[in-house]
């Protein structure tokens, strides 16, 4: 009996869990190059079979990475010349407030009033050094493939050219990623890869969101069937319980 409840209550907990990364997920569906949620944070029920007092009681197995969906969005051109994506595979380099440095795929770029290089969400973009790029006020910008930024300098004379920086990228070497608690991509360890400049960046692009709106929303509804199937579940072990009881205690 106990092994029912407890699997029953750790699949409620796992179909809540669900429901919240789904509803995440749709929420960030016009974020661009959103990487959608998925669930690895528990690998089901384990039970004690050895131990003489807790033979029957189960417990949940948790498995604490946070993994996401790593197929890319689809790529839309805006001709905006601070909008960038990363075709195929890769990352930029970014940070948020000092935090450890991260890896995303956010290409909505903006300078900041201090001149330095942020996508619209307010995270600084890294340099191949993991250092802030600052923009010299320009009447031209362009960023190769490669991710080398080359300004015409303002009051310069026409045709000006200077490189100013180059963007961090990196395909996100041969350790594993995951979403860290706050959300952003790192390595299993916390770290970023080493810049290593192979993917290919396109300016006046920019990339959406991978989240596919009709499976989240499917997927919330089934995740609500299972709720319920399990609370079924609790309820008849506890009508089963009790007519045990009631029968124990008859009189012989």
């Amino acid at each position: 009996m106990d092994k029912l409840i407890y699997t029953a209550f750790q699949s409620i907990n796992n179909a809540l869990d669900n429901k919240a990364i789904r509803a995440q997920n749709l929420s960030s569906t016009n974020t661009p190059g959103f990487k959608a949620d998925m669930n690895v944070g528990s690998a089901g029920s384990g039970y004690l079979e050895q131990f003489d007092t807790l033979y029957t009681r189960a417990f949940p197995v948790i498995n604490e990475k946070n993994g996401f969906i790593s197929t890319a969005g689809q790529i839309r051109q805006t001709s905006q010349y601070l909008d960038l994506a990363v075709r195929g595979n890769g990352f930029f380099l970014a940070q948020k407030n000092g935090a450890p440095p991260f890896l995303t795929r956010r290409g909505d770029m903006q300078i900041n009033n201090e001149n330095i290089l942020t996508n619209a969400a307010n995270e600084t973009i890294l340099s191949n050094d993991l250092n802030p790029i600052v923009i010299p006020p320009h009447r031209k910008m362009t960023i190769s493939q490669d991710g080398n930024i080359s300004i015409e300098p303002l009051n310069s004379p026409p045709g000006t050219i200077v490189q100013v920086g180059t963007i961090g990228l990196t395909l996100g070497g041969e350790e594993p990623l995951t979403k860290s608690t706050d959300g952003r991509i790192r390595t299993k360890n916390g770290g970023v890869p080493a810049a290593d400049q192979q993917p290919r960046v396109a300016q006046g692009y920019i990339e959406e969101s991978n989240v596919n709106m009709i499976d989240e929303l499917v997927g919330s509804i089934e995740e609500q069937r299972r709720y319920e199937v399990n609370v079924k579940m609790i309820k008849s072990a506890e009508a089963i319980d009790q007519g045990g009881t009631s029968l124990m205690r008859m009189p012989s």
